[in-house]
């Protein structure tokens, strides 16, 4: 008698990379992530992933470079994906062979993905911190649903994902939404079988479970150092006229030598207070907070520029407005 078991693997399929290009926080600007591709490869091998997808922010070259890399390493292998900022939100296309161009429609972006013989993955659909398709997901041939994305430290976004995933449209994805080696694998995908092919069946067939837990603020404080730490290495070696490292990727060059001396100068002072303890343990707590309060708004239509404003600014209103009632009665 011969008895069979179906091997259950594991892939982070929302991961990035310095190929991630820049965040922004008034003039100051800071890479996305400091991971090179190939210390992806290794680190999420050794945290149990089998397959991960690189889906870098509107660029597909460190995913190539991690999966020619996954080959020769062995024991792991890599999907091209990408992050894909939209007109209306993000949306992640996986097992692609072109970089999709940004600022598309979330429509045309997805027939693009589509087109590469690729899936598609609405990346944490309902929040409001970042550009996601809100209740656009319903209108648009969408294979997943990523309903644990362990960046996402507040308590609302991840459960309004789960709950709107109830009716079976989708299949039922996780990622953590690595920008650090240090988070790889923090969530995942769990399906049966092995590979990107068996992964590929397993999300059109709507066999996943997503899995995981939030990123930990430590990780994501030694995350926010890393990146700030070497924006001031390459603002120091600009303002000393030195030449950037090759491997650095170009909106990250371009920024560092747009920026005029004086912002070069300021921001690395900027930098030097928030390294001095426990400014980065009260930043994190205060941002929770602030997510928490964001995220907390009902299900929405997508929100092409994140956070979304008008949405922030009715809660006010509203809280306003219920102010503004209880003084008039008290006048009156």
């Amino acid at each position: 008698m011969f008895y069979y078991f179906w091997m259950a693997s594991r892939a982070d399929i929302h991961l990035h990379t310095k190929y991630s290009g820049l965040a922004h926080i008034g003039f100051l600007r800071f890479p996305e992530s400091v991971s090179d591709p190939k210390d992806v490869v290794k680190v999420a091998k050794a945290n149990g992933m089998e397959t991960i997808s690189v889906t870098d922010h509107n660029e597909i070259k460190g995913a190539l470079i991690a999966q020619k890399f996954a080959k020769e390493y062995g024991g792991i292998n890599v999907i091209v994906g990408e992050e894909v900022s939209t007109a209306e939100g993000e949306v992640i296309g996986h097992f692609l062979n072109e970089r999709i161009p940004k600022h598309l429609s979330a429509a045309e972006t997805v027939d693009r993905i589509k087109a590469q013989g690729g899936l598609v993955v609405a990346p944490h659909p309902f929040s409001m911190h970042v550009p996601a398709l809100g209740l656009l997901v319903d209108r648009l041939p969408i294979d997943g649903l990523e309903v644990m994305n362990a960046g996402h430290v507040d308590t609302y976004s991840n459960n309004k994902a789960r709950e709107h995933a109830l009716s079976g449209r989708w299949a039922l994805v996780g990622g953590s939404d690595s920008h650090s080696l240090r988070s790889i694998g923090c969530a995942y995908t769990e399906f049966d079988g092995q590979g990107p092919e068996d992964l590929r069946k397993a999300i059109l067939n709507k066999t996943t479970r997503a899995g995981g837990v939030r990123i930990p603020m430590i990780k994501n404080i030694q995350w926010s150092l890393e990146v700030v730490m070497e924006s001031d290495r390459l603002l120091m070696r600009a303002l000393l006229h030195r030449k950037l490292p090759d491997d650095v990727c170009e909106p990250v060059i371009n920024s560092v030598m747009e920026l005029p001396t004086h912002k070069k100068i300021a921001a690395i002072l900027a930098s030097l207070g928030y390294f001095t303890p426990p400014v980065p343990f009260v930043a994190m707590i205060v941002g929770e907070k602030v997510l928490n309060r964001i995220n907390s708004v009902p299900v929405h239509e997508s929100n092409g520029g994140a956070p979304v404003i008008p949405e922030i600014r009715k809660l006010i209103r509203d809280a306003r407005g219920g102010a503004q009632g209880q003084t008039k009665t008290r006048k009156r």
